[in-house]
């Protein structure tokens, strides 16, 4: 082991609503990032209302009288938002003399966001729109669809983020926005996490208020859930080239073995030096494009590997091949993966941290998983870890049993 840890500080203030206000002090950086997260995301929506909480994040941006977006750009700020199966996340980074607007505009969105039908209509028509240009037209792009719902049967995290159709999103009733913002954008969902330098009185002072509204429904663990048993999925059209993708359904993002995937993840296809691109792309020549990736929810992990095969090159050929080089691998020595990606993560995740709006997101990211800590110490989860940990967890975890195949075959 290398025996590096690093200590990150904040202060925590719990006000009286249940709101959590953290401060990252941050001297060095003429900027500052404010953060408000909420805990509640697509998993959270009824299910005849799939596209809610993420129709409802553009919503945020829309209100004329709050003008968001146009009061910080016009400072010199940066905005943005992102919805998530568990949560919602509203940042922005600003020069440190607009954080007092910053923190000013996000509370009026909290606290007195109008919803107006004319908006609601655009934005409706905005996202399915979204649907149709990122899901529908581009080949593969479906493939989160199948992977969702092959792999969480009769689970919230079933249902894709943007919404199942445009069709569903455009009939999504500007009650049901206005129901979802009233009962769960509430202080005591809140994480607000500013990093730099701010009035943290003033913010205090402005999330100070009340705003009752209903609990969260839960969201059950994924483990419970029939494993797939290497279920495959054929889609045949006007795709550009045959293209393979392996989808592993692996434990909640707590669970003591996730750090190791992570490092099985760089070592096997994280990057284009990585042992699958290098064996399977550039060796043998047997596909244009290879790349895996984890996928962290709360409840749930997934581990994908993506794969566009070579002209003439057939899928059982490919998939042969791609289970060969990954039994190998996974049954050699692992301490090359500690030895040279363990560095390679910590270098990542310092450069993600260097500026202030990447420390404040990953606290945030942390505290809504119910793990402050991992932001307190981030490097620990992998300084602890062994070949023999990382051996275990491929043994018990990348099994054809967790696995869901998809191929796209083209047609002539």
């Amino acid at each position: 082991m290398t025996s590096l840890h690093l200590k990150y500080t904040y202060t925590l203030q719990t006000l009286p609503n249940g709101l959590r206000l953290f401060h990252i002090p941050a001297e060095e950086s003429p900027f500052t990032a404010v953060v408000l997260a909420y805990g509640v995301g697509a998993a959270h929506e009824h299910p005849e209302e799939a596209g809610l909480a993420h129709l409802l994040e553009h919503l945020l941006f829309e209100d004329e009288q709050i003008a968001y977006d146009q009061r910080l750009q016009a400072v010199g700020g940066t905005t943005n938002a992102y919805t998530g199966q568990d949560y919602t996340v509203y940042y922005a980074r600003v020069p440190q003399e607009a954080a007092n607007l910053a923190l000013e505009l996000e509370a009026e969105r909290l606290y007195r966001l109008t919803l107006s039908p004319d908006k609601i209509e655009t934005q409706r028509r905005v996202v399915a729109e979204e649907f149709r240009q990122r899901y529908l037209n581009p080949p593969y792009a479906d493939r989160f669809f199948h992977i969702q719902r092959m792999l969480f049967p009769g689970h919230p995290y079933a249902i894709p983020v943007i919404g199942r159709t445009p069709e569903e999103i455009l009939q999504l009733p500007d009650q049901a926005l206005k129901s979802f913002y009233e009962r769960y954008y509430t202080p005591d969902k809140a994480v607000l996490v500013v990093a730099g330098e701010a009035d943290m009185n003033r913010a205090m002072e402005l999330f100070s208020g009340t705003k009752e509204g209903a609990p969260l429904p839960g969201v059950p663990s994924a483990e419970g859930l029939p494993l797939p048993q290497d279920a495959l999925v054929v889609r045949e059209g006007r795709y550009p080239q045959a293209a393979v993708f392996w989808a592993y359904r692996l434990p909640p993002l707590e669970d003591p073995a996730i750090p190791a995937i992570d490092l099985l993840d760089d070592y096997l296809g994280g990057g284009s030096e990585s042992l699958l691109p290098q064996k399977l792309v550039y060796q043998k020549g047997l596909a244009t494009r290879l790349h895996t990736y984890t996928w962290a929810m709360h409840a749930a992990t997934l581990w994908v590997v993506e794969a566009y095969l070579a002209p003439g090159v057939s899928v059982e050929r490919f998939e042969q091949a791609l289970e060969e080089t990954l039994e190998e691998a996974l049954s050699s020595d692992l301490a090359i993966a500690l030895h040279r990606y363990r560095p390679m993560r910590y270098l990542e995740m310092l450069r993600e941290w260097e500026g202030v709006l990447g420390r404040a997101l990953a606290l945030a990211h942390d505290v809504l998983a119910g793990h402050p800590e991992w932001y307190e110490d981030p490097l620990a989860p992998y300084e602890a870890l062994t070949p023999a940990d990382l051996t275990q967890t491929a043994q018990t975890f990348l099994r054809p049993e967790r696995r869901i195949r998809i191929h796209y075959l083209p047609t002539s």
